[in-house]
């Protein structure tokens, strides 16, 4: 039996907060303006504020169980069918919407995803959440989005998008990362991740990381980050006011100033793994985290960047706590990240936002409980369940189809 489930139900009003203030976009943790990414002036840089565009009528709630029509049918799989398969519909599926109606959405994304246009879809996914794609200068961008269609097309877990222990060719064959790390950590530890998302202190590669794999942003719910101690921190992190900011470039308007704890007694953690990655991803064990005393501030020595941690021999080490689990490095901090309850729950909210032009990380443009709902449905029956799983567990779910149903398309969701 369908049952309607009104819009508004999936989308949230974008004018309602998370609750937390995200400050890790106003820390410097932004790529390098001098390297080809965004200034790290938070003015300059901030997003226009979103005032909440204005809502359309909502469209009166479709009786229950009644069927959806064809039209409605395949202006939805019209919508999802570039997203999983890479094309258009075709003729034969227009004759199949025809002959079976809401009864064709399952059977046809279930065939869509063993098409060979499901697997660059999910590379193309990847690709614009990592911001790497292409070849320049000798760096293989390709290797993150080469992985990704490996995976989709193997049907491997997606899990394994961040523990993968070898990197992909343009051939599909199996091949050592580029970053000379002793390890490999999916498509965290390439340079094509690791160049893209540079930045002082590591932050924008930690920030990255944390949105796009578990959906949230510092500072985070404690009882899933735990934060360091003011103590572990190098004195610009422990301040938590005027008062206590004693270093100038802070109080002078770096990043957050006099409340710089907040956030980063949490982001210290997950930027600590990328401490022995230089400006062009390569990793070097000669990395101290220490701050170069002549250079820009979260700048360390020879390309590298500083660590967040006050104690020498700890800022020169890639261990870490990642989700209140010690991790020795990057490898085991993407092991830890895609065995959290938060990794299937962000797989969801990527796949609708992607599909459907919404706002993925830790916006509120996504039901929480929509995502939590279908990331338990996938994992119940596999805990470890690979991207097709996920995408016809989506996109045949009948709340996100009566969404999209009752947004009529042509208006925009979240608008």
């Amino acid at each position: 039996m369908r049952i309607h489930v009104h819009f508004s139900s999936i989308v949230v009003a974008a004018s309602l907060a998370l609750g937390l203030t995200a400050c890790d976009d106003q820390d410097g943790g932004r790529p390098d303006p001098a390297e080809g990414g965004a200034s790290e002036d938070p003015e300059q840089d901030a997003e226009p504020a979103d005032d909440g565009a204005a809502q359309a009528e909502d469209p009166p709630p479709r009786v229950a169980d009644e069927p959806l029509t064809t039209e409605q049918v395949r202006t939805y799989l019209a919508r999802v069918a570039p997203v999983i398969a890479g094309r258009s519909l075709t003729y034969d599926e227009s004759q199949m919407i025809a002959d079976l109606g809401e009864d064709a959405i399952e059977p046809m994304i279930s065939g869509w995803v063993g098409e060979p246009g499901f697997a660059e879809a999910i590379r193309y996914l990847i690709q614009e959440q990592l911001h790497a794609s292409g070849e320049r200068e000798g760096v293989d961008y390709e290797l993150p989005g080469n992985l990704a269609a490996e995976i989709a097309r193997d049907g491997l877990p997606w899990s394994t998008i961040l523990t993968a222990d070898y990197c992909v060719d343009a051939a599909g064959e199996h091949i050592d990362c580029d970053t000379g790390a002793p390890y490999a950590a999916g498509v965290l530890a390439t340079r094509a991740y690791l160049i893209s998302n540079k930045g002082r202190f590591n932050l924008s590669r930690a920030k990255l990381m944390l949105e796009t794999f578990a959906c949230r942003v510092y500072p985070m719910e404690q009882a899933i980050q735990i934060p360091l101690q003011k103590p572990v921190l190098i004195p610009m992190f422990r301040a938590e006011s005027a008062e206590e900011q004693v270093v100038e470039e802070a109080q002078g308007g770096f990043g957050n100033g006099n409340g710089c704890y907040t956030c980063h007694s949490q982001f210290s953690a997950h930027a600590q793994p990328f401490v022995k990655f230089d400006a062009d991803g390569i990793w070097r064990e000669e990395a101290t985290g220490q701050q170069d005393p002549y250079g820009e501030l979260g700048r360390s020595f020879d390309g590298l960047y500083a660590s967040h941690l006050f104690d020498p021999y700890e800022a020169a080490d890639e261990a870490t706590q990642i989700f209140g689990q010690r991790v020795a490095n990057l490898r085991e901090a993407g092991e830890v990240i895609a065995d959290s309850e938060l990794f299937p729950q962000c797989t969801v909210k990527n796949l609708v936002a992607h599909a459907f032009d919404l706002k993925a990380g830790a916006s509120d443009d996504i039901s929480k409980e929509l995502v939590t709902s279908v990331a338990a449905r996938i994992t119940s029956t596999d805990d470890d369940p690979s991207i097709a799983d996920y995408v016809v567990e989506v996109f045949t779910n009948e709340q996100v189809i009566d969404a999209v149903v009752a947004s009529q398309l042509d208006q925009g969701l979240g608008e």
